[in-house]
């Protein structure tokens, strides 16, 4: 494998993890939880520069994970009336999709260019 096509292919790896991170969080986004009980956990990615170029994803979870909200009507709400909601903004969230959506484009654009390139290098050889 070429090192263009490692680059691409890292890239297409991150923009899936973070796209799938970003539709978790808001699928997951209305979950309640008692206090104190392991509620879900928001998901973010970081992303790093890999050695040799592109990029490397990791997917960890967001700290603070909830916040206390104030819903006396919930099924799971303590004697004051409270629950745990997951910290997560949904525009974030729709904004770091379409982030994900336009980095997936662009790597596959960078994979197709560099397949027509290796195309062209053997139609030249033969």
């Amino acid at each position: 494998m070429s090192p263009a096509t490692a680059i691409a292919l890292s890239g297409l790896t991150a923009a899936t993890l973070k796209l799938g991170a970003a539709a978790s969080n808001l699928a997951n986004s209305q979950d309640e939880a008692p206090i104190g009980a392991p509620g879900y956990q928001p998901l973010k990615v970081q992303n790093t520069t890999a050695p040799g170029g592109g990029v490397a994803a990791v997917a960890t979870t967001v700290k603070p994970a909830s916040f206390l909200a104030y819903d006396p009507t919930s099924p799971v709400a303590n004697a004051q009336g409270l629950i745990a909601k997951p910290e997560i903004d949904p525009i974030e969230e729709v904004s770091n999709q379409l982030q994900a959506g336009r980095a997936f484009a662009f790597s596959l654009k960078a994979l197709e260019v560099q397949n027509e390139t290796e195309q062209t290098l053997l139609d030249l050889k033969t």
